[in-house]
């Protein structure tokens, strides 16, 4: 015998070892007949057409939130006027004079103020989770924010 290995008895008795006899037989490979989601299977040109819908949803669900967190923030800061920009943004200007930018529903919600047009902005926390959907959560904790400005 060679060892204590168990296949040194198999080699000792005279029989052929392999090792494929070891390791555990493959899974056959699924057959598309048996594919559940074989049948929802979509050409490519309509699959394209459906991540563009997907896409474009969601992007108007965020450029709606953004909407709604402008007009609700105006309604919070008064004296201040609030708008909501093409390119995803919401800015307030403070009664105080102040400017505030807001990343919005697709940046993250990153805010930072002015304390006059074209001063050196400050990043201000809004203890709000980059990814907040929720928007009376964000016009509140933006509002907090910003009437400190």
């Amino acid at each position: 015998m060679r060892g204590d290995d168990p296949r040194d008895v198999l080699w000792s008795a005279g029989c052929e070892i392999r090792i494929l006899d070891f390791l555990p037989a493959p899974e056959p490979p699924m057959l598309s007949d048996d594919d559940p989601l074989a049948e929802f299977d979509l050409p490519p040109e309509v699959m394209s057409s459906t991540f563009e819908h997907a896409i474009s949803d969601a992007a108007s669900i965020a450029h709606e939130r953004g909407h709604a967190v402008a007009a609700q923030l105006q309604r919070k800061l008064k004296g201040s006027i609030v708008e909501y920009g093409f390119s995803g943004l919401v800015t307030a200007h403070l009664r105080s004079g102040a400017v505030a930018h807001c990343g919005g529903p697709s940046v993250g919600w990153r805010l930072t103020v002015e304390r006059e047009p074209g001063a050196e902005a400050k990043t201000v926390d809004a203890d709000l989770a980059p990814g907040e959907t929720d928007t009376k959560v964000i016009v509140e904790r933006l509002a907090k924010a910003l009437k400190r400005w």
